[in-house]
This record gives C-alpha cells, structure tokens and sequence, in this order.
C-alpha cells in the first residue's frame, strides 16, 4: 500500500475487530453456494457438530444456534430471561466494567431486571473474593431483599485488556449460588482452548468474523433446558440464523483448520508475538501500556495477544495515523466499544465524564483520548512487530508529524483508493 516512505505490504494488527480468511475458507464458502439448496440442509448439522467437538459442547447437552454474530446471540440471551417465571423474586444480572457493549447494553434494557457491575483490577482481571461476595449477599444472605442474581455475564477473554479470566472459578462461584453463566467468547475462540464442558458454562457466544470466517455468521451455545422461548419463536430464531449456510461453511472449515494446527500452537505462538512486543514498548519512554506489561510463566495463561496503550505526547488517533501513513501498520484506536473500561483506566470519572459530553456536542469533530489497540492473529509475524517497534520509535525520537512528510495527506489517501481501484479491476 502507498506509504509516506513508498509502497509497503500492510500490516494488519487489527484481528481484535475482524480476522481476514484464508483461501481453504473461501474455498469452502464458493463450493457451498455452488450447491443445490437441498443439500445446505445437509452441511449445518455437520458444522454443528464440528463445534460441538471443538469447543467441547456435547450436543446432547447443548444446544448450537446459528446467529448474525455475537451481538445477537447475547440479545437473545438477554430476550430469553423474560419468558423466565421469576415471581417471587426481582432478578438481577451481574456483569464487570470489562465488557464489550455487546455484553453489557442488552442486560441494561431487560424490562424487570437489575443490572449490576462488578469491578475489575487495573489489569483487567475480575476480582473473585469480590464476585462471591456479591452473590452472596444476593442469593444466600438475602441482605437485598427479593433481589436475586441469576445470572452472572462476562468475557473470556477482553477485547480491551486482552486479559483471560478464571472462567472454571467463575462457574464454580456462581453455580455454587444458583447462579447461570454466560461466556462471551468472541476473542477467546480463535486464540485459546475453549471448553465449555469442562467450565460447566451455561451460554456462550462468539462471532465466526473473529475466528478467520468473516461470512456474517455467530454462535450460541446454550444448555438445553435453559432455553424459554416458546417452539414458534425458537423456530423463527433457527431459521433465521441457519438462512446463511455460506457463512456457517466458512465456520466450519476455520474451526477444523485451527483444530488442525493445534490449539496449543496457536496460543503458544500469540505469547511469543505478545511478549516480544511488551518487551520492546517497554523500552519506549514515549509509550504508556495499560494492563499487563509483562509475560512470565506465572501470568502467561491470563494473558492474550491484545495490547492496548498511549503516546504520551500525541493521541492516539495520530499515533494510529503515523503507523499507517508511515509504515502501513493497521491498529485500531478509540474506546473499542468497551467505553467503561477505557473511562476506568484513564480515570475519567463523572464529572469529567459530563464535560467531555458537552464538549463532544458542541464539537463533534474533536478527537477524545482513548488507547490504541494492536491485536495478533496467527499469521502475522516477529519482524512485523519488529517494524511497528521501530515506527514508533523512531516517531519518538524525530518529533515530526508524519503526515507532513507528504506533499498532502489527500495525495496519500487518493494513492490508497487507486492502489485499491487496480487490485479490484485487474
């Protein structure tokens, strides 16, 4: 892609958003549409039990809903506990400041729930004293009255702080008082060994587009005795979510290439990527990471190939913009849709919280501080985060803006979409 210092290949260290897919995938999707209809009846029941087999979800335990994405399988989730007979009771969801929108907004809109927010360290690990506390005092002690918490959401993995949490000690606490689980698993699938038998997870959901099938397809499990709907709605979900049969391939044929590669491979590789380049921002003086800075055998199972920080003397939209422009580096800077989490690791409380909401009405183009994000996937290489260190770097030490090293940053962007142009139409 064009570059301020010519055309370079583009790196993509942006997999927390989307994954791309590999040729065997599309593969797949083609030969799927070439089939008659009759036969796509055929292929999803072979695709559910491919994740059945790796996520471990025995389909005579679980149920396996094909769904847009992640997003919508939490929501029906969420639409699910509202045909639950909770009379005697006012049910509430407990959730972590360490969520994804997806996994936080549509417990807040559950007509005759509670929503609660559990905190979490500043390294994005929930504190587990805290969360049986909690249930305690709601399930067992009763201190709150009719309050009850039945159901307790969180993330496998962050999309934010890249931090794994204890999902076998998070089901035993809530199970223990009475409490379901629900997993969002959307960057823990295709970076980590999911087992959700061995969890003992009631729910779970993640987005095929972060699991290198980006066909518009996602998944939820749940344990089938806990799914409300009545049969005509379940049905109408069913239909809706098996109409892609392209997409739900593409699912298939990832998971069996990653179960294929191993797991263990892969999560042992994404270490290597992560620890290589924690090591070279910490020798950055420019550079401030939140979360875990550090990987050592005592931490390097809690810990994912997502890594968030800041320039001290630039935002991080212009940090993005210098690695793009300069090396053609593609990260992701903002709040991520996890707008509570980054509020809390910039200790933005609410007063400032207010005041930056007026100022964004009254100045919509004003770019407000969040954190860059770069995340791996299992293709991206040791000498790609050997550039990225070296772009920031040497960002650091020449103080120039990079943009300004072209003639004119439309000139740059008009060279994307023509690069762009010839690689569609030739």
């Amino acid at each position: 892609m064009p570059t301020t210092t010519g055309n370079k290949a583009f790196i993509n260290f942006d997999n927390g958003a989307s994954t791309p897919t590999f040729i065997p995938i599309w593969n797949t999707v083609w030969n799927v549409w070439q089939q008659p209809e009759i036969l796509h009846k055929e292929m999803i029941p072979e695709v559910k039990t491919i994740c059945s087999k790796f996520l471990n979800a025995p389909e005579s335990i679980y149920d396996i809903l094909f769904t847009s994405n992640t997003t919508e399988a939490i929501n029906l989730v969420a639409e699910n506990l509202s045909f639950a007979e909770n009379k005697e009771i006012e049910p509430v969801v407990l959730n972590t400041y360490l969520e994804h929108n997806s996994n936080e907004l549509p417990w807040r809109n559950i007509s005759g729930h509670k929503h609660l927010p559990l905190s979490v360290d500043s390294d994005g690990f929930i504190n587990l004293p805290e969360l049986e506390a909690t249930l305690k005092a709601y399930n067992k002690d009763c201190i709150y009255g009719k309050q009850r918490i039945i159901m307790v959401a969180v993330t496998g993995a962050s999309n934010v702080m890249g931090s794994y949490n204890n999902l076998e000690e998070i089901s035993r606490i809530a199970h223990h008082y009475k409490a379901q689980l629900l997993v969002d698993a959307a960057q823990m699938v295709a970076h980590k060994k999911t087992d959700v038998l061995l969890c003992n997870i009631d729910y779970l959901a993640f987005s095929a587009h972060k699991t290198y099938a980006p066909f518009g397809t996602g998944v939820l499990l749940a344990k089938k005795e806990l799914l409300n709907f009545p049969q005509s709605i379940k049905q109408q979900i069913i239909q809706s979510g098996e109409a892609n049969v392209g997409g739900i391939a593409a699912l298939g044929k990832a998971l069996l290439l990653l179960e294929k590669i191993g797991m263990h491979t892969i999560s042992s590789y994404e270490k290597l990527l992560t620890s290589h380049v924690l090591n070279g921002l910490a020798k950055n003086e420019n550079i401030s990471v939140f979360g875990l800075k550090q990987i050592d055998a005592s931490i390097t199972e809690n810990k994912g190939g997502v890594i968030v920080f800041i320039a001290k003397n630039a935002l991080p939209s212009k940090t993005a913009n210098q690695l793009a422009f300069n090396e053609g580096i593609g990260v992701r800077y903002g709040c991520h849709c996890a707008h509570i989490m980054v509020k809390k690791i910039h200790n933005i409380g609410p007063g400032l919280e207010k005041f930056q909401g007026l100022i964004t009405r009254l100045f919509p183009k004003v770019k407000l501080p969040g954190v860059v994000r770069i995340s791996f996937g299992i293709y991206n290489t040791i000498t790609e985060v050997d550039t990225f260190l070296e772009s920031l770097e040497e960002s650091n030490i020449s103080k120039k803006e990079i943009i300004n090293k072209a003639t004119n940053k439309k000139q740059i962007i008009e060279l994307i979409k023509q690069e762009t142009i010839k690689k569609i139409f030739n």
